[in-house]
């Protein structure tokens, strides 16, 4: 199940960016050969007079072939043929498209399920199922001590596990159905964060939207994550960054998996974040990516020719060194997977 969640999403995601750059071609009359989801050998294919659409055997990726990119074609309107501000759409489109759908989704989970405000108050609202302390705690018990450290608001409750990091186990004050009670609580590591928990999440009330207000909420949602997602870029790009913080398709499928558990709105919430994620890297002054030809294109509307038969070697070894670090992050994942 949580493959094919994996692939839908993914799916999604890699539609609606070749959509983008399918759609604005045809709009500017540039001859479309395939319309391509997925990567490798043909599964099914079916052909109208312009344009074949296929899909793929490998569920990863995908492609528009628009007729004339290559230097030197001849083709009848083809991309090369047309003016720079054209090509510029079309390139820019794949990545309006996840942009937009990243907002369309944070907008109609917005309308459909409100905004979830939770409590400041020290109040279990939840429990993590078949987590360590299931059996311990209910819904509703309110945490007055932790570890012997007075709990006032949820936000101290961290505080205190982050201190207790090397424990398994730590004294708690409850008060339940009007009574104290002391009891001892498990901890749990989180490796991924590296950090300890206790299973537990505060209670919350859903509040109703309007239509302006999850328009609103929306736009700054998309933005927020956008300025994560860049500074995160820039994190990696700095080298600060770790290996091990870095997940390509594999590590996804097991984060798809975990997010799985938590509902459709979790799985959306997913969606939103990859989509936003590869708008941005395709944004990169990368060659071979929508970035690194959109920056050619730029030179050419400001005047400065560029060798075409040189734009289109850096954009080959582009492509073979970013299918190298693929593979890289991909084997990265694998070993995580075992370790």
């Amino acid at each position: 199940m949580t493959f094919l969640i994996a692939i839908a999403i993914f799916g999604l995601i890699i539609f609606v960016h070749e959509l983008g750059h399918f759609l604005s071609a045809k709009f500017f009359k540039m001859p479309v050969s395939e319309f391509s989801i997925g990567m490798g050998p043909q599964v099914f294919s079916f052909d109208t007079k312009e344009t074949m659409y296929s899909f793929r055997a490998i569920p990863i990726g995908g492609y528009v072939n628009i007729e004339g990119m290559e230097v030197g074609s001849q083709v009848e309107n083809g991309f090369n043929s047309k003016p720079a501000y054209q090509r510029f759409i079309v390139l820019f489109a794949g990545v309006f498209m996840n942009f937009l759908t990243a907002f369309l989704i944070i907008f109609s989970v917005a309308k459909i399920t409100g905004r979830i405000e939770y409590e400041n108050k020290a109040i279990i609202g939840d429990l993590v199922k078949n987590g360590v302390n299931e059996q311990i705690l209910k819904v509703d018990d309110k945490i007055l001590e932790l570890d012997g450290k007075k709990i006032s608001l949820w936000a101290d409750i961290p505080k205190v596990t982050k201190e207790a990091q090397d424990k398994n186990e730590i004294t708690a004050l409850i008060e339940r159905d009007g009574k104290e009670e002391k009891i001892i609580l498990k901890l749990t590591k989180d490796e991924e964060n590296n950090r300890v928990v206790l299973g537990i999440s505060p209670k919350f009330k859903q509040i109703n939207l309007s239509l302006t207000e999850s328009l609103i909420f929306a736009k700054d949602s998309f933005v927020s994550i956008l300025k994560d997602t860049v500074t995160g870029l820039f994190t990696i790009f700095s080298g600060k960054a770790d290996l091990k913080e870095i997940s390509g398709p594999v590590g996804i499928l097991k984060v798809v998996g975990e997010v799985s558990k938590y509902g459709w709105t979790s799985i959306a919430s997913l969606a939103v974040i990859l989509s936003i994620n590869i708008g941005v890297l395709n944004l990169l002054p990368i060659p071979a990516v929508d970035g690194g030809r959109i920056v050619f294109v730029l030179l050419e509307l400001f005047r400065i020719k560029v060798n075409k038969k040189w734009e289109e070697k850096l954009h080959k070894f582009g492509m073979i060194m970013l299918l190298f670090f693929i593979l890289v992050i991909s084997v990265n994942d694998v070993w995580k997977l075992f370790n």
